[in-house]
């Protein structure tokens, strides 16, 4: 592992960047995703960190929500 980014933490009751989500860049350079948040900030977030979601390949989901 290389390098892990956080992209977002909280609770529902915070007001911004509340994504829980981060990636691990790896060794070769491969992006590993892991949830992707609420979808109301990531791809801002994305931007922020440099993150280039078209070489992401690679996603982990750990939960998921009904509402």
């Amino acid at each position: 592992m290389r390098k892990l980014t956080m992209l977002g933490t909280g609770n529902a009751m915070v007001t911004r960047c509340y994504n829980t989500c981060f990636f691990i860049e790896l060794d070769d350079g491969s992006l590993f995703l892991t949830d992707a948040g609420g979808g109301n900030f990531i791809l801002h977030q994305f931007e922020v960190v440099g993150f280039d979601y078209q070489k992401c390949h690679h996603m982990f989901v750990t939960h998921g929500h009904t509402d």
